[in-house]
Protein backbone atom coordinates (compact mmCIF):
# COMPACT_ATOMS: atom_id res chain seq x y z
CA UNK A 1 0.00 0.00 0.00
CA UNK A 2 1.97 3.43 -0.97
CA UNK A 3 1.64 6.86 0.73
CA UNK A 4 2.23 5.77 4.18
CA UNK A 5 3.31 8.64 6.04
CA UNK A 6 6.61 7.56 7.23
CA UNK A 7 10.41 8.14 6.31
CA UNK A 8 11.97 6.34 3.60
CA UNK A 9 13.16 6.23 0.02
CA UNK A 10 15.68 7.68 -2.46
CA UNK A 11 15.28 8.26 -5.95
CA UNK A 12 19.19 7.86 -6.68
CA UNK A 13 19.94 5.53 -9.41
CA UNK A 14 22.87 3.80 -7.39
CA UNK A 15 23.28 4.06 -3.89
CA UNK A 16 22.57 6.86 -2.04
CA UNK A 17 26.01 8.52 -1.35
CA UNK A 18 28.11 7.30 -4.25
CA UNK A 19 29.18 9.30 -7.14
CA UNK A 20 29.41 7.68 -9.75
CA UNK A 21 28.55 4.57 -8.43
CA UNK A 22 32.34 3.09 -9.04
CA UNK A 23 33.18 5.05 -5.82
CA UNK A 24 31.70 2.66 -3.71
CA UNK A 25 34.95 1.06 -2.68
CA UNK A 26 36.59 4.43 -2.41
CA UNK A 27 33.86 6.32 -0.14
CA UNK A 28 33.89 2.52 2.41
CA UNK A 29 37.34 1.77 2.40
CA UNK A 30 39.43 4.33 0.96
CA UNK A 31 41.32 7.29 0.96
CA UNK A 32 39.48 10.22 2.70
CA UNK A 33 38.85 13.59 0.94
CA UNK A 34 40.64 16.59 1.55
CA UNK A 35 37.85 18.49 2.76
CA UNK A 36 36.57 15.68 4.87
CA UNK A 37 37.19 16.82 8.73
CA UNK A 38 34.94 14.75 11.09
CA UNK A 39 37.62 12.13 12.56
CA UNK A 40 35.57 9.69 14.22
CA UNK A 41 37.61 9.74 17.55
CA UNK A 42 35.26 8.81 19.66
CA UNK A 43 36.02 5.35 21.01
CA UNK A 44 33.05 2.36 20.80
CA UNK A 45 35.15 -0.09 22.86
CA UNK A 46 34.75 -4.26 21.96
CA UNK A 47 34.33 -5.82 25.23
CA UNK A 48 33.27 -9.81 26.39
CA UNK A 49 30.80 -10.24 28.96
CA UNK A 50 33.06 -10.76 31.51
CA UNK A 51 35.01 -7.79 30.63
CA UNK A 52 31.65 -5.94 30.76
CA UNK A 53 30.85 -7.16 34.05
CA UNK A 54 33.90 -5.72 35.73
CA UNK A 55 33.80 -2.36 33.87
CA UNK A 56 31.87 0.03 36.13
CA UNK A 57 31.81 2.46 33.15
CA UNK A 58 29.87 0.48 30.96
CA UNK A 59 27.50 -0.67 33.44
CA UNK A 60 26.77 2.99 34.30
CA UNK A 61 24.82 2.31 30.90
CA UNK A 62 26.02 5.75 29.53
CA UNK A 63 28.31 4.61 27.01
CA UNK A 64 28.46 2.18 23.85
CA UNK A 65 30.35 -0.47 23.24
CA UNK A 66 30.26 -3.99 21.69
CA UNK A 67 29.64 -7.11 23.50
CA UNK A 68 31.55 -10.04 21.09
CA UNK A 69 31.43 -12.73 22.89
CA UNK A 70 27.36 -14.00 23.96
CA UNK A 71 24.87 -14.29 21.52
CA UNK A 72 27.29 -16.27 18.89
CA UNK A 73 27.37 -18.56 21.43
CA UNK A 74 24.05 -18.49 23.15
CA UNK A 75 21.03 -17.33 21.22
CA UNK A 76 19.22 -19.48 18.32
CA UNK A 77 18.72 -16.18 17.07
CA UNK A 78 21.80 -16.88 15.35
CA UNK A 79 20.66 -19.81 13.36
CA UNK A 80 18.06 -16.82 11.44
CA UNK A 81 17.34 -16.98 7.50
CA UNK A 82 14.94 -15.13 5.90
CA UNK A 83 12.77 -18.19 5.21
CA UNK A 84 12.65 -19.28 8.86
CA UNK A 85 11.54 -15.33 9.86
CA UNK A 86 8.38 -15.69 7.22
CA UNK A 87 7.22 -19.16 8.43
CA UNK A 88 7.65 -17.87 12.27
CA UNK A 89 6.20 -14.22 11.67
CA UNK A 90 4.51 -14.10 8.06
CA UNK A 91 1.37 -11.78 9.47
CA UNK A 92 4.11 -8.93 10.76
CA UNK A 93 3.80 -5.71 9.36
CA UNK A 94 6.81 -4.33 7.19
CA UNK A 95 7.52 -0.85 6.37
CA UNK A 96 9.00 -1.43 2.96
CA UNK A 97 11.54 1.37 1.57
CA UNK A 98 11.83 -0.12 -2.24
CA UNK A 99 14.45 2.93 -2.71
CA UNK A 100 16.48 3.04 0.45
CA UNK A 101 15.86 4.79 3.65
CA UNK A 102 18.37 7.48 3.74
CA UNK A 103 15.75 10.37 3.30
CA UNK A 104 13.84 11.60 6.48
CA UNK A 105 11.24 12.68 3.78
CA UNK A 106 11.03 9.63 1.62
CA UNK A 107 8.04 7.15 2.74
CA UNK A 108 7.35 3.23 2.69
CA UNK A 109 4.94 0.85 1.50
CA UNK A 110 3.18 -1.47 3.81
CA UNK A 111 3.08 -5.05 3.30
CA UNK A 112 2.93 -8.14 5.20
CA UNK A 113 6.40 -9.90 5.76
CA UNK A 114 5.85 -13.14 3.67
CA UNK A 115 4.63 -10.55 0.64
CA UNK A 116 7.35 -8.72 1.74
CA UNK A 117 9.99 -10.93 0.82
CA UNK A 118 9.03 -12.12 -2.09
CA UNK A 119 9.73 -8.52 -3.29
CA UNK A 120 12.98 -7.76 -1.57
CA UNK A 121 15.01 -9.80 -3.96
CA UNK A 122 12.46 -9.24 -7.05
CA UNK A 123 15.22 -6.97 -9.41
CA UNK A 124 13.81 -3.41 -10.28
CA UNK A 125 14.50 -1.51 -13.82
CA UNK A 126 16.85 0.91 -11.67
CA UNK A 127 18.20 -1.38 -9.54
CA UNK A 128 18.20 0.38 -6.35
CA UNK A 129 18.89 -1.63 -2.46
CA UNK A 130 16.24 -2.29 -0.92
CA UNK A 131 15.43 -1.92 3.02
CA UNK A 132 12.73 -3.19 5.61
CA UNK A 133 12.05 -2.45 9.05
CA UNK A 134 9.28 -4.24 11.32
CA UNK A 135 7.39 -3.10 14.45
CA UNK A 136 7.35 -6.29 16.04
CA UNK A 137 4.15 -7.18 18.28
CA UNK A 138 3.46 -9.16 21.16
CA UNK A 139 2.43 -12.23 18.91
CA UNK A 140 5.38 -12.01 16.72
CA UNK A 141 7.66 -11.75 19.84
CA UNK A 142 5.70 -14.36 21.53
CA UNK A 143 7.15 -16.72 18.35
CA UNK A 144 10.63 -15.18 18.57
CA UNK A 145 11.80 -14.16 22.14
CA UNK A 146 13.04 -18.25 23.17
CA UNK A 147 15.52 -16.78 20.57
CA UNK A 148 17.07 -14.39 22.25
CA UNK A 149 17.60 -16.10 25.80
CA UNK A 150 18.86 -16.07 28.11
CA UNK A 151 19.89 -12.39 28.59
CA UNK A 152 24.07 -11.90 28.76
CA UNK A 153 23.95 -9.90 31.95
CA UNK A 154 20.06 -9.93 33.65
CA UNK A 155 20.56 -6.44 35.63
CA UNK A 156 21.88 -4.34 32.67
CA UNK A 157 20.04 -5.87 29.99
CA UNK A 158 16.66 -5.53 32.31
CA UNK A 159 14.16 -5.56 29.28
CA UNK A 160 10.36 -5.57 29.51
CA UNK A 161 10.13 -9.26 29.97
CA UNK A 162 10.50 -8.59 33.66
CA UNK A 163 8.74 -5.33 34.36
CA UNK A 164 5.82 -4.82 31.64
CA UNK A 165 3.45 -7.98 32.65
CA UNK A 166 3.66 -6.88 36.75
CA UNK A 167 2.19 -2.91 35.61
CA UNK A 168 0.02 -3.31 32.35
CA UNK A 169 -2.37 -5.81 34.76
CA UNK A 170 -6.22 -5.23 34.75
CA UNK A 171 -8.06 -4.90 37.95
CA UNK A 172 -8.70 -8.59 38.11
CA UNK A 173 -5.06 -9.76 38.11
CA UNK A 174 -4.87 -10.63 34.16
CA UNK A 175 -2.14 -9.52 32.37
CA UNK A 176 -3.21 -6.91 29.63
CA UNK A 177 -1.86 -8.37 26.02
CA UNK A 178 -3.75 -5.36 24.13
CA UNK A 179 -2.41 -3.28 25.95
CA UNK A 180 1.21 -4.78 25.98
CA UNK A 181 0.81 -5.03 21.92
CA UNK A 182 -0.27 -1.41 21.80
CA UNK A 183 2.69 -0.71 23.58
CA UNK A 184 5.07 -2.66 21.45
CA UNK A 185 3.95 -1.17 18.18
CA UNK A 186 3.33 2.59 18.99
CA UNK A 187 6.69 2.82 20.86
CA UNK A 188 8.97 0.66 18.16
CA UNK A 189 9.89 -1.34 21.23
CA UNK A 190 11.17 -4.23 18.84
CA UNK A 191 12.22 -3.86 15.59
CA UNK A 192 13.80 -6.24 12.76
CA UNK A 193 15.54 -4.65 10.57
CA UNK A 194 16.16 -6.15 7.01
CA UNK A 195 18.30 -4.44 4.17
CA UNK A 196 20.38 -4.94 1.19
CA UNK A 197 23.90 -4.16 0.64
CA UNK A 198 23.97 -0.36 0.29
CA UNK A 199 21.01 0.45 2.03
CA UNK A 200 21.25 2.99 5.88
CA UNK A 201 18.62 4.84 7.79
CA UNK A 202 19.03 8.65 7.52
CA UNK A 203 21.02 9.93 10.57
CA UNK A 204 18.61 10.43 13.68
CA UNK A 205 18.21 10.16 17.26
CA UNK A 206 15.35 8.15 18.51
CA UNK A 207 11.70 10.37 19.63
CA UNK A 208 12.16 8.74 23.34
CA UNK A 209 14.71 8.15 25.78
CA UNK A 210 15.31 4.09 26.03
CA UNK A 211 18.88 2.86 24.99
CA UNK A 212 18.79 0.41 22.64
CA UNK A 213 20.62 -2.59 21.91
CA UNK A 214 21.16 -4.31 18.47
CA UNK A 215 22.24 -8.21 17.68
CA UNK A 216 23.84 -8.91 13.79
CA UNK A 217 21.98 -11.83 13.03
CA UNK A 218 23.29 -11.73 9.47
CA UNK A 219 25.64 -9.33 6.97
CA UNK A 220 27.70 -6.91 8.35
CA UNK A 221 26.72 -3.16 8.98
CA UNK A 222 28.59 0.04 9.76
CA UNK A 223 27.60 2.80 12.59
CA UNK A 224 28.17 6.08 13.34
CA UNK A 225 27.53 6.85 17.12
CA UNK A 226 27.29 10.50 18.14
CA UNK A 227 25.79 11.27 22.39
CA UNK A 228 23.54 13.63 22.55
CA UNK A 229 25.27 16.51 23.84
CA UNK A 230 26.18 16.81 20.16
CA UNK A 231 22.87 17.54 18.99
CA UNK A 232 23.70 20.98 18.21
CA UNK A 233 26.17 19.78 15.67
CA UNK A 234 23.76 17.38 14.19
CA UNK A 235 21.60 17.28 11.36
CA UNK A 236 19.00 14.79 9.93
CA UNK A 237 20.31 15.83 6.42
CA UNK A 238 24.19 15.01 7.48
CA UNK A 239 24.91 11.81 5.54
CA UNK A 240 27.93 10.70 7.78
CA UNK A 241 29.16 8.14 5.51
CA UNK A 242 29.67 10.54 2.51
CA UNK A 243 32.49 13.05 3.75
CA UNK A 244 31.40 14.66 -0.08
CA UNK A 245 28.62 16.05 2.18
CA UNK A 246 30.98 17.06 5.02
CA UNK A 247 31.31 20.86 3.76
CA UNK A 248 28.06 21.35 4.07
CA UNK A 249 27.73 21.26 7.35
CA UNK A 250 30.99 22.61 9.09
CA UNK A 251 30.08 22.03 12.57
CA UNK A 252 29.55 18.65 12.38
CA UNK A 253 33.53 18.60 12.15
CA UNK A 254 33.86 18.86 15.82
CA UNK A 255 31.43 16.82 16.38
CA UNK A 256 32.34 14.33 19.02
CA UNK A 257 31.68 10.71 17.09
CA UNK A 258 32.39 7.62 16.65
CA UNK A 259 32.14 4.59 13.76
CA UNK A 260 32.11 0.93 14.76
CA UNK A 261 31.46 -2.37 12.40
CA UNK A 262 29.51 -4.93 13.49
CA UNK A 263 29.52 -8.59 12.23
CA UNK A 264 27.36 -11.35 13.13
CA UNK A 265 27.11 -12.30 16.77
CA UNK A 266 28.18 -8.91 17.68
CA UNK A 267 25.96 -6.47 20.11
CA UNK A 268 25.89 -3.16 20.03
CA UNK A 269 24.61 -1.09 22.69
CA UNK A 270 23.82 2.72 23.00
CA UNK A 271 22.43 5.24 25.41
CA UNK A 272 19.07 6.56 24.88
CA UNK A 273 19.02 10.14 21.99
CA UNK A 274 22.29 9.26 20.42
CA UNK A 275 22.51 10.03 17.57
CA UNK A 276 23.11 6.92 15.14
CA UNK A 277 23.30 5.88 10.94
CA UNK A 278 23.46 2.52 10.02
CA UNK A 279 25.13 1.26 6.88
CA UNK A 280 24.51 -2.22 5.20
CA UNK A 281 27.97 -3.40 3.74
CA UNK A 282 25.87 -6.96 2.76
CA UNK A 283 23.03 -8.75 1.48
CA UNK A 284 21.18 -9.73 3.37
CA UNK A 285 21.95 -7.77 6.53
CA UNK A 286 19.71 -8.55 9.31
CA UNK A 287 19.24 -6.83 12.78
CA UNK A 288 17.45 -7.07 15.82
CA UNK A 289 17.13 -3.93 18.34
CA UNK A 290 15.68 -3.98 22.01
CA UNK A 291 14.78 -1.01 23.81
CA UNK A 292 15.37 -0.62 27.47
CA UNK A 293 14.36 1.55 30.15
CA UNK A 294 15.22 2.08 33.81
CA UNK A 295 18.98 1.03 33.21
CA UNK A 296 20.92 4.00 33.23
CA UNK A 297 23.03 6.20 35.40
CA UNK A 298 21.79 10.04 35.97
CA UNK A 299 22.62 12.38 33.04
CA UNK A 300 23.71 15.57 32.22
CA UNK A 301 21.92 16.26 29.09
CA UNK A 302 18.38 15.49 29.30
CA UNK A 303 16.79 18.83 29.56
CA UNK A 304 16.50 19.31 33.20
CA UNK A 305 15.82 16.20 34.31
CA UNK A 306 18.73 13.31 35.38
CA UNK A 307 17.40 10.16 35.32
CA UNK A 308 16.59 8.54 31.87
CA UNK A 309 13.87 7.15 32.61
CA UNK A 310 12.09 10.24 33.63
CA UNK A 311 13.13 11.60 30.30
CA UNK A 312 11.39 8.54 28.56
CA UNK A 313 8.08 8.52 30.51
CA UNK A 314 7.72 12.21 29.98
CA UNK A 315 8.11 11.75 26.23
CA UNK A 316 5.87 9.10 26.01
CA UNK A 317 3.42 11.11 28.27
CA UNK A 318 3.74 13.69 25.86
CA UNK A 319 2.67 11.40 23.06
CA UNK A 320 -0.35 10.75 25.13
CA UNK A 321 -1.33 14.24 25.45
CA UNK A 322 -1.80 14.63 21.79
CA UNK A 323 -4.19 11.93 21.81
CA UNK A 324 -6.04 12.07 25.32
CA UNK A 325 -6.93 14.44 28.13
CA UNK A 326 -8.91 13.48 31.03
CA UNK A 327 -12.12 13.64 31.45
CA UNK A 328 -12.45 14.32 27.47
CA UNK A 329 -13.72 10.73 26.34
CA UNK A 330 -13.23 11.44 22.86
CA UNK A 331 -9.32 10.27 21.05
CA UNK A 332 -7.60 13.83 20.28
CA UNK A 333 -5.40 12.19 17.73
CA UNK A 334 -6.44 10.58 14.25
CA UNK A 335 -5.84 6.66 14.07
CA UNK A 336 -3.59 6.28 10.57
CA UNK A 337 -3.92 2.71 10.61
CA UNK A 338 -7.61 2.65 9.61
CA UNK A 339 -6.39 4.74 6.24
CA UNK A 340 -3.06 2.50 6.08
CA UNK A 341 -3.58 -1.04 7.76
CA UNK A 342 -0.74 -1.89 9.25
CA UNK A 343 0.33 1.60 10.50
CA UNK A 344 0.55 2.24 13.98
CA UNK A 345 -2.40 2.91 15.59
CA UNK A 346 -2.35 5.42 18.44
CA UNK A 347 -1.40 4.80 22.09
CA UNK A 348 -4.42 3.41 24.39
CA UNK A 349 -5.83 5.35 26.70
CA UNK A 350 -5.32 2.67 29.37
CA UNK A 351 -1.54 2.63 28.78
CA UNK A 352 -1.68 6.21 29.15
CA UNK A 353 -3.17 6.91 32.27
CA UNK A 354 -3.41 3.39 33.75
CA UNK A 355 -0.24 1.60 33.32
CA UNK A 356 2.79 3.49 32.13
CA UNK A 357 2.26 5.19 36.09
CA UNK A 358 2.90 1.85 37.58
CA UNK A 359 5.82 1.12 35.01
CA UNK A 360 7.73 3.90 36.39
CA UNK A 361 7.99 2.97 39.26
CA UNK A 362 9.22 -0.22 38.84
CA UNK A 363 11.81 1.49 35.89
CA UNK A 364 12.89 3.48 39.33
CA UNK A 365 13.72 0.82 41.37
CA UNK A 366 15.25 -1.03 39.10
CA UNK A 367 17.68 2.30 38.05
CA UNK A 368 18.28 2.77 41.68
CA UNK A 369 19.25 -1.05 42.35
CA UNK A 370 21.84 -0.82 39.82
CA UNK A 371 23.02 2.91 40.73
CA UNK A 372 22.13 3.81 43.87
CA UNK A 373 19.74 6.87 44.80
CA UNK A 374 19.97 10.48 44.43
CA UNK A 375 19.88 13.18 46.04
CA UNK A 376 15.81 14.75 44.93
CA UNK A 377 13.30 13.13 42.35
CA UNK A 378 12.76 14.19 39.04
CA UNK A 379 9.52 16.29 38.67
CA UNK A 380 7.33 14.66 36.54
Amino acid sequence: MAGYPGPGSSEAGCPFFVRPCGLLTLLIAGPEPAQARQRFELHIPRVTTEELERNATLRSGLHPYVLTDFASTTWKSMNWTLDYLVKKIPFEWVDFYPHNMDDVNSKPFLYKLEDAMSKFYKPTAQNKPKYMQMRIGLRGWTRLKKDFQPKPLPDIFWDDDEWISKCMVKEDGTVDKPAIDNFFVTQQWKFLLIGQNGTTMFFHKDGTAASSWQVLVLGKKKWTLCPNSESHRLSVNINTFDPYQYTKFPKFEKAQCGQVTVTPGELLYYPGYWWHQTYQLETPTVGYTGALVGVEADRNDLGGVKKAHSRFYQDIMDKCAKCWKKGEPKRLCPDISQQWPGAAPPIMREVCETYLPKCFELWEEHAESLHGKTVGKDEL
